[in-house]
């Protein structure tokens, strides 16, 4: 087989009104661009039908397949207006098979229509994160001979690959090959060692499966050494190759335990991880190799050991890097919100079977996700059982990896969603959305009481921050860059403190695009990243993690954005992961700290001279001498810049209420209840559409996410003629 890159001269333009199930040919004003390409833009938030096209050269007598990398999130192509097919998912990889009959004079015109238009049956129905719409992972020719491998089989290499490793530390390599040819075709397989040598050789029939036993693999051992295999398969057909394919691998063992956590080839290894969405400032989701590879330099320089690839499969190249890197990974689907329609749940087993057969051979990935904070909307018996239903597929398909799911802290530890997979992460907010930090040590110690069997993980925690807001006493929801700071300081070592949690991810690592957000003095961005949404700039926060996870020495002062500073004296603050640090005072004098442990050195109340003032630190480690330095400025009156006005920084949903002790949840109803158990109640409902009318109608169409508490619901958007208090006290009247 041979690849075709198509990705230049394609003509574009987008057809409102227009419905993908009937599209019109008359496609209006071109407009013509190169791919990848996503019609998205902050300004114009298109969802709706566009209409790409191109006319290429094809061979006239060879078998050709269309290859679509990603269309977001509904394709349904034609060749010389000859339906190829209709693939409904934004994210997977897409084939369709081109008609020689199409071909003319050695050309066939391509039209594709893709459509990001809001629907009822294609994940995802709901999110925070935006559907940009297009060709946005570009577009390939393939060309191949009479006989070859099925490509067209879930738009994968033609094999499938399992690996495993017996208790000999042999590697069991399994494969399922799959191919157009006669039933006398025959393969031929070769494995490539790490060095590049072939370690066996094995062959069969084109259409049996085959087993190989590696004697004293070398394995996939996480960033420590991430041994990599090569697959090469040939097609013969009479005694000549006609085509030919291959797969990166790698062998490993892996285990989870509800009290120790997660085990990488025997050995404990705690998940130090960060989540990423695909998209970066610019480009949006058309990203390119460049771009990813950035992402991929900024996690090894933090030191992370592990990568949620959130919400959705993203593409080869970011599963190649996290092989390469040795970073562990947790792959999921886009499903965040279920409805009994039938259609919806074959969606999302569609996309599932494509995530995992077209990625079943990356080492990388742990952990395959089947859903999002799917309660957020509805606990019911049909959800119950439709995630059943995508659990026993993804064990069908892939025994051999973890099953997991990220639920959100509203849920009950006794509902279903935490008892159906291999392991549970939890998507948690303390500080942030609801109550205090401190409050993840007591939350995670009763989550873990009432569900001792089950392997624990945080898979969501952040806030969010703007690296131009600041404030010396930082509060809650000042989306202060050192607030940000406060935040992680405080919650990881929490985090830290449980031995039987896997481990954890930040929520995020980049800031990223979210099209309905409007939000800490940013529009269209969800900013709880450590580094922003251009990756220009790394906050305060990402050192902090790089002081607990890298090896490679280093020092920064944190607040340097903080510039302007009104006030007599300064903490000057070190994130560093040496043992000893010196800091240079104005006057000449040096004075030096010890490291705690904390991956964070204080040299508090250092006096500010009038005008600008420049402290530098400075370490020593195995003979290389690290500096920092930062400058401050005394100023008689608070930056305004560095503050939102009408913020409610400090504030919290608490103060609507009375107080803890007055409040009996177990007995009685409150707004600290979750929506979905207040309007299940009909006496409840009733208080709630009596002083929330118009919010309670949104909450039965299921717009808002019911999984939430009342107050995270309110917190963002309070009635400002309601009274809270006499809401809540009438709840109060009502038993459970």
């Amino acid at each position: 087989m041979k690849r075709f890159s198509i990705n230049t001269g394609w003509k574009f333009a987008k057809l409102p009104g227009a419905s993908i199930t009937a599209p019109s040919f008359d496609r209006g004003v071109w407009e013509t661009l190169d791919l990848p390409h996503t019609w998205y833009c902050d300004d114009d938030q298109y969802r709706g039908l566009a209409v790409y096209r191109k006319t290429v050269e094809a061979g006239c007598e060879q078998c050709l397949i269309l290859e679509i990398g990603a269309a977001d999130h509904t394709v349904r192509a034609f060749a010389n207006d000859v339906e190829l097919g209709l693939h409904k998912g934004g994210y997977s990889r897409v084939r369709f098979a081109i008609p020689l009959a199409c071909v003319k004079d050695g050309r066939v015109e391509l039209t594709l229509y893709v459509d990001n238009s809001m629907t009822e049956d294609v994940s995802p129905l709901a999110g925070d994160f935006t559907v940009f719409g297009g060709l946005y992972r570009g577009v390939s020719l393939l060309v191949m001979e009479p006989s070859h491998f099925d490509y067209l089989y879930y738009a994968t290499d033609g094999i499938i690959v399992r690996t495993s490793v017996d208790e000999f530390n042999s590697g069991i390599l399994r494969v399922e090959p799959h191919a157009v040819a006669n039933g006398a075709a025959k393969i031929k397989y070769a494995l490539r060692g790490p060095d590049g040598s072939i370690t066996a050789r094995f062959e069969g029939p084109a259409d049996v499966p085959q087993t190989a036993v590696i004697p004293s693999v070398r394995l996939w051992n996480g960033t420590g050494d991430p041994a990599l295999y090569t697959l090469e398969a040939e097609l013969e057909t009479d005694g000549v190759v006609v085509d030919s394919t291959a797969v990166t691998t790698g062998f490993r063992k892996i285990a989870i335990d509800p009290d120790a956590g997660f085990f990488l080839n025997g050995s404990h290894m705690r998940i130090n991880g960060v989540a990423k969405h695909q998209d970066f400032a610019g480009c949006y989701s058309a990203v390119t190799k460049r771009e990813i590879d950035r992402d991929f330099d900024l996690i090894a320089e933090v030191g992370a050991n592990a990568v949620r690839l959130s919400h959705y499969q993203h593409p080869q190249y970011t599963y190649d890097k996290c092989d390469k890197a040795g970073l562990v990974v947790w792959a999921e689907i886009p499903m965040l919100k279920m409805t009994e329609n039938p259609a919806l749940q074959e969606n999302a087993k569609q996309q599932m079977t494509e995530l995992i057969l077209q990625n079943i051979h990356h080492p990388s990935i742990c952990f395959w996700g089947v859903q999002n904070e799917i309660a957020m909307f509805r606990d019911a018996a049909f959800v119950h059982e439709n995630i059943k239903e995508l659990c026993g597929l993804t064990k069908t398909l892939d025994p051999d990896r973890i099953v997991t799911c990220a639920n959100l802290h509203p849920l009950k530890a006794k509902s279903s969603l935490n008892h159906l997979t291999d392991m549970v992460g939890y998507n948690i907010y303390f500080g942030w959305y609801y109550g205090k930090m401190e409050d993840y040590g007591p939350y995670l110690d009763g989550l873990h009481s009432e569900l001792p069997q089950m392997p624990l993980g945080v898979s969501e925690y952040g806030v969010d921050c703007a690296v131009w807001l600041h404030a010396e006493d930082p509060l809650v929801k000042d989306y202060s860059e050192e607030f940000q700071s406060l935040f992680h300081e405080t919650v990881y070592p929490i985090i830290t403190s449980k031995p039987y949690l896997w481990g954890s991810f930040i929520w995020n690592f980049f800031d990223f695009s979210s099209s309905r957000r409007n939000e800490g003095g940013q529009k269209f961005i969800n900013a709880k990243g450590l580094v922003t949404f251009d990756r220009r700039i790394k906050k305060d926060a990402f050192y902090y993690y790089k002081a607990q996870w890298s090896e490679e020495p280093f020092l920064h002062i944190r607040e340097k954005h903080f510039v302007k500073r009104c006030c007599e004296t300064v903490d000057v603050k070190v994130y560093t992961n040496l043992p000893q640090v010196s800091l240079a005072l104005p006057n000449g004098e040096t004075v030096s700290a010890q490291a705690d442990g904390s991956g964070c050195i204080v040299f508090p109340g250092r006096k500010l001279l009038e005008g600008k003032t420049t402290f530098t630190v400075t370490a020593v480690s195995n003979g290389r001498t690290f500096t920092d330095s930062v400058t401050f400025e005394k100023v008689s009156e608070p930056e305004e810049s560095y503050s939102l006005p009408d913020s409610g920084a400090g504030s919290t949903v608490q103060n609507w209420f009375l107080s803890e002790e007055d409040i009996d949840t177990d007995s009685y109803f409150s707004l600290k209840d979750r929506a979905e158990d207040i309007l299940e109640n009909e006496q409840a409902h009733a208080v709630l559409k009596k002083y929330l009318p118009n919010l309670t109608t949104v909450l039965e169409r299921g717009v808002i996410p019911l999984g939430l508490a009342m107050t995270s619901i309110l917190s963002r958007d309070t009635p400002k003629d309601v009274d809270l208090k006499e809401l809540n006290l009438e709840l109060m009247k009502i038993t459970k």
